[in-house]
C-alpha cells in the first residue's frame, strides 16, 4: 500500500512538473518567437548585413565574431529592434532603423 501511494505521490510531481515545463516553453515560444517578431528581425537582418558588406561601411568582415538581432523591451515599433555586430576587439556596432517607415539603417556607434 504505501509503495502504491507512494508512486502516485511521485508520478502526480512529474505530471505538474512536466504541465509547468510545457506551459513555460509555450509562453517562450509565444513572446520571443512569433512570426511577426521573426519577421521584422529577419528584415532588418538582412538590411543590415547588406550595409555591413558595402566596401565603404568601414567594417572588417574579417574581425566579426558574431551577429545577433536584439529586441528592446521598451521603444517605438520597429525602432526597438538592432542589429549587434561583435567584433574580435570587444566592439558591437548598432544598426538600426533610422525611422518608422524603415526607409535605411544606420550604424548607431
Amino acid at each position: 500500500m504505501k509503495k502504491e501511494r507512494k508512486y502516485k505521490f511521485i508520478t502526480g510531481i512529474l505530471s505538474v512538473l512536466l504541465i509547468l515545463a510545457l506551459g513555460f516553453s509555450a509562453f517562450q515560444y509565444f513572446e520571443d518567437y512569433s512570426m511577426g517578431d521573426r519577421a521584422e528581425r529577419e528584415e532588418l537582418l538582412a538590411v543590415a548585413m547588406w550595409e555591413i558588406s558595402k566596401e565603404d561601411s568601414g567594417v572588417d568582415r574579417n574581425k566579426i565574431q558574431g551577429i545577433q538581432v536584439l529586441k528592446a523591451k521598451s521603444g517605438v515599433y520597429p525602432l526597438n529592434y538592432d542589429v549587434a555586430v561583435n567584433m574580435n576587439d570587444g566592439r558591437q556596432l548598432l544598426y538600426s532603423w533610422t525611422d518608422k517607415s524603415k526607409t535605411e539603417v544606420w550604424r548607431s556607434n
